[in-house]
């Protein structure tokens, strides 16, 4: 090749580069100054063989992905991978891409190859998605799609998830299927119930349900058994079928726990397990509550579990709970709020109660189910996208599950209605799985309803009395803090300061004896007696004041419902019922906060102010 005849392609948007990427071979040059010459910078480029598009919830593009080879390394990057050094890295024939001005070139021919390749939708979570070339389409965790063939990749799937979706070496017949449902229905009903859940998490999101199902059991009660049935509907584990591969262990970090959420979309979920006993601490009560309040909330609140932000602060789309979360517990949190309880459905399992029999899973009786329920899980994603309407077609199935359910839920207390309304209707959401259950098996939901029911209602009855528990004590104790402040400053036992340490009347719309201060003998400052509670508009609003000040006008009072607590107890239990605000960048000191008072830096519970004072 002659000096000045240019070299293979033009680089768009690097003047003076150009470019040759082939499968097994390459090369870049840059032109030389003055004498029209090339020199030659790489002896290889990236080749490209991919250009994947990711497609946002709402159908929009998300992101840029190419599958990218380079010698002999064929690797899937994104396009903000390719702007790291550590996204070349990867690569092991990648010399002399260490540079940031040689990665931007690298960029631009990946691109620029990209362009003339036809696009590749992918996706970032199982489950249903609009696709601009197939309509409704499902997609598995392997990448296998409902209808066959449809041309979509998925990424982020962790390879035991992965191997676990892929399919069976044959398909039960009807008459297996029948049999497997009728196994289920003899050995106890919390796996029938979990069937349910796994059922009904196929079509999320086509019809919401906006709560999560918690199985609350000790240990050797058979709850990952039970929750393994609806599980095994879209995953069997290799190289052996037990233990399950859960969506995520409950002692992960909340991250990890919402970023396998997020990526189950429509399909039977499991976090596994809730490990707490009567003799944890505190510390890992706190953290058990935190994540429960992720989840729950978010899947009851249909909103992101954490909100996110992109470097320059504006909002970055979050993860999200895509199915029915299905939690197993050897012990639920002490602590947990009511209104988490108000958007769960809690089945509570005894150890040799009949609710599962766990003996019959583990003597292989759960092996035996295994070519069946992938047979009914393909047959129920198959069932939904025939229907013209799958959301009406599920909100019949629900309407008929409540029904039924209905005429046992007398066992509830009789002062629960309100509370429970939204936990039976979420109780029946799920329950209308058993209805997609019944119409690929040729059962009638009824009868499977009917295994399920009863002893469904009665641990609802259980659910109902914990949450009138957990009310009474939150109630109580709220209530009782705000009257003995009240009472400490109006007869001049406590007083209000601002946030720099002053005395004074500095909460609007209250008088100067509601604050617990007086005026000065000479008029000019006021002054106040007793513990100070700090006046903090910009915290809440809240009131400061240290736990040992608290606890001793909690004492004097005498008031039995507060007077118990030790100083050290005092601001978890606050934190608890949410009565005071949570610390959230000190993970051990998450019920008090470290505040600048005038020149001392005080460590102090952060009252939520509108308890205690009327705003």
């Amino acid at each position: 090749m002659l000096p000045n005849t240019p070299p293979g392609l033009p680089i768009i948007g690097a003047s003076g580069w150009r470019y040759i990427a082939e499968e097994d071979s390459g090369a870049v040059w840059k032109a030389q100054r003055g004498n029209g010459g090339w020199e030659l910078v790489l002896d290889w480029a990236p080749y490209v063989s991919e250009r994947l598009v990711v497609i946002g919830d709402d159908g929009k593009s998300a992101g840029r992905y190419y599958t990218i080879t380079i010698g002999s390394d064929t690797l899937t990057k994104s396009l903000a991978d390719l702007r790291t050094a550590d996204g070349w890295n990867d690569f092991s024939d990648d010399s002399g891409a260490a540079s940031r001005t040689i990665r931007e070139v690298l960029i631009n021919i990946v691109t620029d190859q990209g362009k003339r390749l036809p696009r590749t939708p992918v996706v970032s979570h199982t489950g249903w998605h609009h696709l601009s070339d197939t309509g409704l389409t499902y997609v598995y965790a392997d990448g296998r799609t409902y209808p066959a063939g449809c041309r979509v990749r998925i990424i982020g799937a962790p390879e035991p998830l992965r191997r676990a979706a892929e399919p069976l070496q044959r398909t039960a017949s009807t008459a297996e299927c029948q049999q497997a449902i009728s196994d289920i229905s003899a050995h106890g009903w919390a796996s029938l119930m979990a069937l349910s859940v796994g059922a009904r998490s196929l079509g999320h999101t086509l019809r919401p349900v906006a709560a999560t199902f918690i199985i609350d059991a000790a240990p050797n009660s058979g709850k990952t058994s039970a929750a393994n049935v609806g599980r095994s509907l879209l995953l069997t584990p290799r190289p052996k079928p037990w233990p399950p591969v859960p969506t995520k262990g409950m002692n992960s970090t909340v991250t990890d726990i919402e970023c396998a959420i997020d990526f189950e979309g429509d399909m039977p979920t499991l976090l596994d397990d809730i490990p707490l006993t009567h003799a944890s601490s505190g510390a890992e009560i706190r953290d058990m509550e935190r994540k429960l309040e992720h989840i729950i909330r978010a899947a009851g609140n249909a909103t992101e579990i954490k909100g996110r932000r992109n470097r320059d602060l504006t909002p970055k789309p979050g993860n999200r709970v895509r199915s029915v979360p299905l939690i197993a517990a050897q012990m639920l949190p002490s602590s947990m709020q009511e209104s988490l309880y108000r958007r769960s459905v809690v089945a509570y399992l005894s150890r040799d109660g009949g609710e599962v029999d766990w003996r019959w899973y583990k003597n292989g009786g759960g092996q035996l189910l295994t070519v069946p329920l992938r047979t009914i899980g393909d047959r129920i994603i198959a069932h939904l996208h025939a229907l013209e309407e799958p959301d009406s077609y599920l909100e019949e199935l629900e309407t008929q599950a409540l029904k039924q359910l209905t005429p046992h839920l007398s066992v509830l207390p009789s002062t629960s209605s309100d509370a429970m309304e939204g936990v039976v209707t979420a109780a029946a959401a799920m329950l209308a799985g058993l209805g997609l259950v019944a119409a690929v098996t040729d059962h009638k939901m009824s009868d499977l309803i009917e295994v399920v029911a009863a002893p469904l209602a009665d641990s609802l009855a259980q659910q109902a009395l914990r949450m009138h528990q957990q009310s009474t004590i939150q109630d109580d104790v709220t209530a009782a803090v705000g009257e003995v402040l009240r009472q400490a400053l109006s007869r001049r036992r406590a007083h209000i300061c601002d946030a720099k340490g002053t005395v004074g009347p500095v909460v609007p719309g209250h008088s100067e004896q509601e604050q617990g201060v007086i005026t000065s003998r000479n008029g000019s400052s006021w002054e106040g007696k007793g513990p100070a509670l700090y006046w903090l508009p910009d915290r809440g609003p809240a009131l400061g004041i240290t736990s040992s000040n608290l606890n001793m006008l909690l004492k004097e009072s005498g008031d039995p419902r507060v007077n118990t607590y030790s100083d050290r107890v005092l601001p978890e239990v606050l934190l608890r019922v949410g009565l005071a605000y949570r610390n959230t960048t000190q993970k051990d000191r998450v019920a008090s906060h470290r505040v600048r008072v005038g020149v001392d830096s005080l460590r102090l519970i952060l009252l939520k102010a509108e308890f205690v004072m009327e705003l």
